[in-house]
């Protein structure tokens, strides 16, 4: 039995191996695995089965974020290899990959279908086979790091040509500037828009969509793009149109090279430009009405509110005037002059504002006074003026008159009706 066994484990994998060959054998390459960003990667998919197929398989297509993929012409084609001394048939198709940014790029998980006849009776048998998994890695060329937007290709040519009058235009007059760039060895799609917008209110501009040209040549990609604008004299000026530059690698020399469209300037004999005026007829509208709003507005409150609101600052006024806060702002501007007939007559109409209670503040108030008087008359010099005196003396005095009236007012006041 442990003889037996050990023949059994000995004859599983080659009997695993021998099952496995009787299924397509599918297998994915990518060729270089690291590539600069705009070159090709060649991507090739192969299918072998070890009788025939009845009908072509069914390839995916790859859809990659950043990755251009185009099939050049005869991309499929037969193919046979020696598999376990036995001729397997196929077919190949090679897909071309261009990256558009640098990074590394993984196929999506996908499968194809494939048919082939049956090795033992010859009818079809459809089977779906996952592609294993590939990547590549696309680059920056040394020295071509600060290039926006990033081109590399074997050789760029960038051409231009106007249409028109040759300096001087006249109103109504149109120039017409086509630029136009080829580029071989990678896509037209990484060719920038080449006439930039401009601004000049002596011409009216009418740019026409850029347009884009591929073509493939045994295995080699090219193209063109082509972008052109029409320019409408309108006023008095300079149309000074500026020069198109464009950076690109070359994969030859590894180089940098500059291609530069020069530039052209026109006069035009035309009238001037209109001034623009400072508002525009739905800003002068708004204005007009804003205007109104705020005339209507004033016209209301000078009807309705302003009388209420005078009478009311003056009768507010009237009350400030007859309160005692005035009365004692009086006072302390009385005694900060240093006058003490002022400052008895001020003392006098706060004191029918404020009734004296007879107490000992209101005492010392008038003995302060007395003093005053007396210091100011007498001729002697030791005898000075005390004013500290007499204000500390009004401050006390007031502030037992204020707690005294509000004593009598909370007296006054009636009773709660229900003090339970």
């Amino acid at each position: 039995m442990r003889v037996l066994g050990v023949l059994l484990l000995l004859i599983w994998p080659f009997a695993l191996f021998a099952q496995s060959q009787d299924v397509p054998l599918v297998t994915v390459e990518a060729d270089p695995e690291v590539v600069a960003v705009g070159q090709p990667v060649v991507v090739r998919v192969t299918v072998l089965v070890p009788t025939w197929l009845p009908s072509p398989p069914v390839f995916p297509s790859f859809e990659i974020p950043n990755v251009i993929v185009r099939l050049p012409s005869r991309a499929s084609g037969p193919t046979s290899q020696k598999i376990d001394s036995e001729t397997w048939s196929g077919v190949s198709r090679a897909y071309r990959m261009y990256p558009m940014t640098a990074g590394s790029f993984g196929l999506p998980s996908q499968s194809i279908e494939v048919a082939y006849a049956d090795p033992d009776n010859q009818s079809p048998i459809k089977v779906s086979v996952a592609l294993p998994p590939v990547s590549f890695t696309a680059e920056i060329p040394e020295g071509a790091e600060d290039l926006d937007p990033l081109i590399v290709a074997e050789n760029v040519t960038l051409d231009q040509g106007f249409e028109g009058p040759e300096d001087i235009l006249n109103e109504g007059d149109a120039i017409i500037r086509t630029v136009e760039a080829k580029i071989t060895g990678s896509s037209a799609l990484f060719i920038p828009p080449l006439i930039e917008t401009l601004e000049n209110p002596s011409v009216q501009a009418y740019p026409k969509d850029g347009t884009v040209r591929e073509t493939e040549n045994r295995g080699v990609l090219s193209g063109s793009r082509q972008d052109s604008t029409t320019y409408v004299a309108q006023y008095g000026g300079t149309l000074a149109l500026p020069d198109v530059t464009l950076r690109w690698f070359n994969t030859k020399t590894g180089t940098v090279e500059t291609l530069v469209a020069e530039g052209r300037s026109f006069q035009i004999e035309a009238p001037d430009a209109p001034r623009t005026p400072l508002l525009s007829r739905q800003q002068w509208i708004a204005l007009i009405g804003l205007v109104l709003i705020i005339a209507l507005i004033l016209v209301v409150f000078r009807r309705y509110v302003w009388g209420t609101l005078v009478a009311w600052r003056a009768e507010r006024k009237a009350r400030y005037l007859e309160s005692e806060k005035y009365a004692a702002r009086l006072v302390g501007q009385a005694m900060g002059s240093r006058d003490l007939s002022s400052t008895r007559n001020a003392l006098a109409v706060w004191s029918m504002r404020l009734a004296p209670v007879g107490g000992i503040a209101d005492q010392e108030l008038e003995q302060s006074l007395l003093a005053l008087g007396a210091a100011q008359f007498s001729e002697n010099e030791a005898g000075k003026p005390d004013w500290t005196r007499v204000g500390a003396a009004f401050a006390a005095a007031r502030k037992v008159r204020r707690a005294a009236q509000e004593l009598r007012q909370d007296s006054n006041s009636l009773p709660p009706l229900n003090p339970f």
